[in-house]
Formats: C-alpha cells, sequence, structure tokens
C-alpha cells in the first residue's frame, strides 16, 4: 500500500486517471463474475454431456431410443453463447416429415413448422417462433430455456421406432442480446474514464495556455505539411485511388455472382474500402512523418521550440494532430467521394458503418503518425528512419497475412483448401488482428455496421475491438511521449 501511494505522489497530477482506471478493471472483473454467475457461458459442454442409448425391445421389433441429458426435465438455465448461424437459416419450413436429425436431437414432425432452431456456441435449442430478422449469425444473445421430454414414434429403415427425447425449448420472448446488460457495465466505465480524465486534466497546471502551443503548432505543421512538394504527389496519388476504389467497389456489386469480382452488399464493399483506404493512406502519414523530428535536429528549430514555454508532451501532440490533418484532410474528402461514387453505383452501407469509416479513418492516421514518431525520435539518421517505417507499413499492409499463415502452420493449422474458413484459423487472425491497426480499424468499422456490440468476430468480442481502437493511438502517442522526453534529456 505504501509503494502505491508512493506511485501516486510521483504522478500527482495523473492520480484521478490511475483512480479511474482501476476503477473501471474492477468493474470489469465485476462484470465477468456477473456473468459467470449469473450464466451458463459454455452451452457446448451441456450439450456434449447428453446421453443416446437404445433400449432393449425384447421380443417387440419396435425400438426404443432415448436421449436424456444430465439435467432434470423442467429444469430452467440461462445461457449465455454467440449464434453460430442465422437464425432466418434455421427456421423449420418445407421439410419432410418423418425423418430423424441426429445433429439436432429431433424427429421432424408438422408442429415444428415456423420454429426455430438456434445453434448457440455448438447447443441446440429450439425456439417456439420465426426469429427471422430479429437476431443474426455472430451476435451474443441470452437464452432463457428449460428442459422438456417428448415421445415420437418414426420409421427407421424397417423398424418402428419411439424416440423418448429430451431438449431444451425457449419462447421468443426469453432470447435477449448480450448488450442490454453490457451497456450498463460499459457505460459506468466509460462515464468513470471521462471523470478521471476531467479532474486529471483539471490538474494539469497552465493548460489553457499549452492547449493553445499545441494548436498553434499543429497549425504551423499543417502549413508546412500541405504546401510540401512531398505530400502535393502522394496527397493526389492517394486521393485519386480512394476515389476509384470507391467506384470500382460500387460497380463491383452489380457483377456476377459466380465471378471472383462480386461484393455482395455495400457493407461488405464498406469492409474492403477500409483496407484499401489503410493501404494508401498509412503509408502517407508514414511518410509525411519520417523527417518530423530528425530535420529539425539538423536546423537546429527543435533547440529553438524547446526554449519556448512548452511541455515535451505537447510538442508531441501538437507535431501529430498537424501531420495528422496534413494527410487526414486529403483523406477524408477522397473518402466522401469515393463513398458517393460506391452509393451511386451500388447499395447503401449502414449510416453508422459510414460514419465510423470516415471518423476512425482519422484515428487510424493519428495512430500511424505517432507510430512513426516512435522510429523518428528513436533512430540516429534519417536513413534509419526511412527504412523503419518502410518496414512497419510492409508488415501492416502486405506481410501480415503471411505471418499469420506462418503461425498457423506452426502451431498445427492444415492450410488446405478453404482453411480460411477454418474456425481455429479464423479465430487465429482475429486475436492477432488486434495487433494491426489496420485490421483494428477495419473491424471496428465492421462492428459499426451492425446493430450493436454484442457481437462475436472471429473469437473477438466487439467491445474489445473498441478497446483495441482507443488503446492503438494512446500507447503510440505514450510511448512516442517517452521516446522524445529521453531523447532529450540525452
Amino acid at each position: 500500500m505504501t509503494e502505491f501511494n508512493d506511485f501516486l505522489k510521483r504522478h500527482e497530477t495523473w492520480r484521478p486517471l490511475i483512480i479511474a482506471l482501476s476503477i473501471i478493471f474492477i468493474i470489469a472483473i465485476s462484470h465477468k463474475i456477473y456473468w459467470e454467475t449469473t450464466t451458463e457461458t459454455n452451452p457446448g459442454e451441456i450439450w456434449d454431456g447428453q446421453t443416446f442409448s437404445i433400449v432393449d425391445p425384447g421380443e417387440s421389433e419396435n425400438q426404443i431410443w432415448r436421449i436424456k441429458f444430465e439435467q432434470e426435465v423442467n429444469d430452467e438455465i440461462i445461457f449465455k453463447g454467440v449464434l453460430e448461424t442465422s437464425p432466418r437459416n434455421e427456421v423449420y419450413q418445407n421439410f419432410t416429415t418423418g425423418g430423424f436429425i441426429e445433429s439436432e436431437g429431433l424427429v421432424y414432425t408438422e408442429d415444428l413448422y415456423g420454429k426455430t432452431m438456434l445453434n448457440v456456441d455448438g447447443m441446440r435449442i429450439l425456439v417456439n417462433g420465426n426469429l427471422s430478422g430479429e437476431f443474426f449469425e455472430s451476435e451474443i444473445v441470452t437464452i432463457r430455456a428449460h428442459l422438456v421430454e417428448n415421445t415420437t414414434t418414426f420409421q427407421n429403415g424397417p423398424n418402428d421406432v419411439t424416440l423418448i427425447r429430451e431438449g431444451w425449448e425457449a419462447e421468443p420472448e426469453d432470447i435477449q442480446l448480450a448488450s442490454d446488460t453490457d451497456y450498463y457495465f460499459f457505460g459506468t466505465e466509460v462515464l468513470i474514464l471521462l471523470f478521471g480524465t476531467y479532474l486529471c486534466l483539471k490538474n494539469m497546471k497552465h493548460l489553457r495556455n499549452q492547449l493553445n502551443l499545441i494548436w498553434h503548432l499543429a497549425k504551423f505543421e499543417f502549413n508546412s505539411g500541405m504546401r510540401s512538394s512531398r505530400m502535393v504527389i502522394l496527397g493526389l496519388f492517394f486521393s485519386l485511388f480512394i476515389i476509384g476504389i470507391g467506384w470500382v467497389l460500387g460497380d463491383m456489386q452489380d457483377a456476377d455472382p459466380e465471378t471472383s469480382f462480386f461484393v455482395e452488399s455495400g457493407n461488405h464493399a464498406l469492409l474492403q474500402f477500409c483496407f484499401f483506404t489503410f493501404f494508401v493512406v498509412s503509408l502517407a502519414a508514414i511518410a509525411v512523418s519520417v523527417d518530423s523530428f530528425h530535420k529539425e535536429r539538423q536546423t537546429n528549430t527543435l533547440n529553438m521550440l524547446l526554449a519556448r514555454p512548452i511541455t515535451r508532451e505537447s510538442i508531441v501532440i501538437g507535431k501529430a494532430l498537424g501531420l495528422t490533418m496534413v494527410v487526414g484532410v486529403p483523406a477524408f474528402v477522397a473518402q466522401l467521394i469515393g463513398l458517393y461514387l460506391m452509393i451511386l453505383e451500388g447499395d447503401i452501407p449502414a449510416i453508422s458503418g459510414i460514419l465510423a469509416f470516415l471518423l476512425f479513418g482519422q484515428i487510424m492516421i493519428f495512430t500511424m503518425v505517432t507510430f512513426q514518431f516512435c522510429f523518428a525520435v528513436a533512430a540516429r539518421s534519417g536513413t534509419d528512419v526511412v527504412i523503419y517505417g518502410l518496414g512497419a507499413w510492409l508488415l501492416f499492409a502486405i506481410v501480415w497475412n503471411l505471418l499469420v499463415y506462418a503461425i498457423s502452420f506452426a502451431i498445427g493449422i492444415e492450410l488446405t483448401e478453404g482453411f480460411e474458413t477454418n474456425p481455429e484459423y479464423q479465430t487465429l487472425a482475429s486475436h492477432l488482428g488486434l495487433f494491426n491497426p489496420g485490421y483494428v480499424y477495419q473491424f471496428a468499422v465492421g462492428l459499426l455496421t451492425h446493430r450493436t456490440i454484442a457481437i462475436d468476430m472471429g473469437g473477438i468480442p466487439g467491445w474489445l475491438v473498441l478497446l483495441a481502437l482507443v488503446l492503438w493511438p494512446l500507447t503510440c502517442l505514450r510511448a512516442s511521449t517517452w521516446l522524445f522526453k529521453r531523447e532529450m534529456k540525452g
């Protein structure tokens, strides 16, 4: 406890934020405990625990099959899990009665018409209603289900079979999105974080003066950057590229569905648009940030800047904001034009997805600028800065998939035909994607095209994607600031 108090004294300015983050951590643990204690978070385990047996019919030709669970009939459990299939594809209609379906553990009878068989993390739950359009694949839901027993007779080849079946059933009103509860926890955490940040800013000395200096430095960097020949060429290149990609993605929505150039929807096109935007804009962000500190060391303007009453943090933030605007403003305009052409030729994506595409694009640019700052400060020569920056861009934009393939092969995932749909590969690729700002950008836009954050993206919950979107720029900014302060002390 004494060490913690000493730590708070050394970081008095940041004390409110440190306390806020500690409270948020406690709430996050409570959030996890709440779900673990109030719901069954591993539905597949209960499904796998069922037993199937054939009762000895004796002299009778009528066989008796029994499906039984470890739980007792009429037991009620609230399950929490991910919908592995879309409910609209699981509504019983247009089927032949009388057949036994082993994977679902029931016999097709007429009373199934209009009902829905949900697949929740491998657990089959029969819902007495049509859920088409109510819930969607990969959404995280809670289901209050109860165990029932029924008897059905059907023909199995030459034998008559009586199936005594136990199965889990639920009513449509017993199904809810997990986010209906998650929003209370997340909302509380956001409010605490905002309050802690407010108190932290309030404790900072000469805050208004530092903000003015940051803004003046940002405007200087913006004006200088927009007039540079490098940015004119880069801006023209990536703007035309983004606009052209938007037009192509719109046109591809009218292509032959059997071809590899077909884009199935406006939302799908928007996700592809994210990748191509990151591909060119991240390179531009790195390019304009390459000599952000090295050039000023050579011209001695950095010492002049340090002589002013401005903190090291303010210098890094001001330069980062200015260079972000240098790339962000033309990129934003190009994105708008590209979106217009895409929508003109194809479908309209979700409005929330469009807003995320534009807003998160600026966060992505800021992330790449501050990421390059780490190299710009630490590198000993201009050549090193260029090599490091170009290497980082090649890793994130081009080599990343090869890296994922190599790791998949190393841990034993078979890279045979169609391996991209392998759940193990998808889970690995999604988790590794959190370490790539381009993938985080694409994940976040994909998340906002859905109606809720209660969705699973290849093993990654929606809230974790948003957390990664926030942590990437903050981590890069903190690292570049620390390196800059250490460099100035040295």
